[in-house]
This record gives structure tokens, C-alpha cells and sequence, in this order.
């Protein structure tokens, strides 16, 4: 046998619960004569189910939520009405979903929620504000991301273009040692099949083996080469040379807003993200628009 206040009693304990976690999402404070009309609100489609027709008893279902949110949050917009209940309804199914693998997991008796099994509201509730800590986290870490990521657009000699995702580097001094260019440090992979041939073989040579590999530039005879530059860089392993090109125009776009500048591109053969969120840093140089110039539309 079920009483009425038992049902009454849980459901409104959900619908408490449901509201609280919903204005703590949207940051809203609520207050308690709020809260208090909401549930009991929340408790009339129950005694519509037992008392009232079955045309009343849908309409409720549908209506009923959506006054719950309304006193309870003081919504004054149909837009923050209409996020309220997105959170609420959200919010009832994730926690109705927990309920069920908890009582699978945990054998518990019965369909639905029993008084003795009201220790399970707090442990979806801590459940809950893990979750939501864990997205807060991810929302934070992309935002800013957002703030001090770029569009940048390379383009070089043979025609071909590059478009990557760089990250402003504040603690990037780099400078090409020859015109004092700012320098963007790229992945190598990230350009490997728009670098222009000749640029792609003088990869390959052996460099990196050598004490001066200036030497590699002077004796090149090619005009490409000739326009490349070593740029000297303190590495994992100690002091190491980075091999340059010097490329006359690089868009860097971020929103709306773009603009040009003249870029030394150092190239790393090693990742500099492991989540890839971004392939090359830029100089903090780069993100100030040019003196004079306006910006590209």
C-alpha cells in the first residue's frame, strides 16, 4: 500500500531539488515562499492523477512545469522562462536516468522512488555538481582559448596556402637574427604540404647534425633557400636552431576583425599541443594591428 502524503512528500523533495540545482546553474538566487509555491505547484498533477480526467492530467504535465519554473526563478522573459525549464527538464531526466542505474547497480526494490530510498537524492545531487563542476572546467578552458586563439593565414611562394589555429604566446621573444621580424612558431606537419618543394628537400638534409647549419643557406644557390633563416631557440634539450621562412604578408583574422603582418615562420618538428587545439604561437607583436592600417575586410 502507497499513502498519498508519501507520494506527495517525495515528489515534492525531487521537485525542491530539481528547482535549487537549476537556479544554481543559471546563477540565480531563489528564495524560499518561491520555492515553497513552486512545489506545491509541482504536487497538484499527482492529485490530478487520482481525482482528476485524463484531458486535465495531460494538460497538467504540460503546464505545470512550466509555472514550477516561473515562480520559482521569478522569470520575467519568455527566453529565461524557456532556459529555466530547459535546465529543469534536463536537470529531471539526468537524474531520473542516475535513479534507475543506481537501483540496477544497487538492487534496489520497485519502479519508483520509496522513502527509504530518499538517501539516493543526495547522492545525485553529488553526482550532479561533479558533473557540473567537470563542464564549468571545460567551459572555462575554452573561453579562454577563444580569447587568445587566432585564424591565421599563411601563404607561400609556390601559390600554396596554409590555414591553422595559433595561440598568443606572451612569453614568445623570438625574432628573426637578420631584420628583427617577430617569429610564429609552427608545426612542421601542420604546413609540410603547402611548404614549397625546395623547402620540403631542405628539410630532409642532415641539418640538424651540424654545429653551424648556416652553412646549408650560404652554399644553397637556390633563391627559396637563400630566403630561409636560422633562428636560435632554448629547446627541452638545451639551446637548438630552428630552421625560418620568411614570409612577406600573414593574415591573422579573430572574429570580425583581421589583419596582415610581415611573419618569420619558425618551423618545430614536434607537437605544441597534444590536443591539437592549436599548431603554431604567435609573437605577442602579431595580435597589434598594424600603425596606419585598416583592417582587411
Amino acid at each position: 500500500m502507497v499513502y498519498l502524503d508519501i507520494i506527495l512528500f517525495i515528489n515534492g523533495a525531487m521537485d525542491a531539488f530539481l528547482l535549487v540545482f537549476t537556479a544554481h546553474l543559471l546563477r540565480k538566487k531563489i528564495q524560499v515562499r518561491n520555492l515553497l509555491g513552486a512545489v506545491l505547484l509541482g504536487e497538484l498533477p499527482i492529485v490530478f492523477i487520482i481525482f482528476g480526467p485524463s484531458l486535465v492530467i495531460a494538460v497538467s504535465r504540460i503546464l505545470i512545469p512550466v509555472g514550477m519554473v516561473a515562480v520559482a526563478l521569478k522569470t520575467k522573459t519568455i527566453p529565461d522562462l524557456a532556459k529555466g525549464l530547459l535546465y529543469f527538464s534536463l536537470l529531471a531526466s539526468l537524474s531520473a536516468g542516475i535513479y534507475y542505474a543506481l537501483a540496477g547497480w544497487l538492487g534496489l526494490k520497485g519502479t519508483g522512488l520509496a522513502l527509504k530510498d530518499l538517501w539516493v537524492l543526495p547522492v545525485i545531487a553529488l553526482i550532479l555538481t561533479a558533473g557540473c563542476r567537470v563542464w564549468e572546467k571545460i567551459q572555462k578552458t575554452t573561453l579562454f582559448l577563444d580569447n587568445v586563439c587566432y585564424e591565421v593565414e599563411l601563404s607561400f611562394e609556390n601559390g600554396r596556402q596554409a590555414q591553422i589555429k595559433a595561440l598568443l604566446d606572451t612569453g614568445n621573444e623570438l625574432r628573426d637574427p637578420l631584420t628583427g621580424t617577430p617569429v610564429m612558431v609552427v608545426e612542421e606537419k601542420a604546413v609540410a604540404q603547402a611548404l614549397p618543394e625546395e623547402i620540403q628537400r631542405f628539410l630532409l638534409m642532415p641539418w640538424r647534425e651540424s654545429a653551424n647549419p648556416w652553412t646549408y643557406i650560404w652554399n644553397s644557390e637556390d633563391p627559396c633557400i637563400q630566403k630561409m633563416v636560422f633562428i636560435s631557440a632554448r629547446g627541452i634539450n638545451g639551446q637548438t636552431w630552428l630552421p625560418g621562412i620568411r614570409l612577406g604578408s600573414v593574415k591573422i583574422r579573430q572574429g570580425e576583425k583581421v589583419w596582415e603582418h610581415a611573419v618569420t615562420a619558425a618551423l618545430v618538428p614536434h607537437g605544441l599541443n597534444s590536443e591539437g587545439k592549436f599548431v603554431a604561437l604567435l609573437h605577442p607583436e602579431h595580435i597589434q594591428m598594424p600603425v596606419g592600417k585598416e583592417e582587411i575586410a
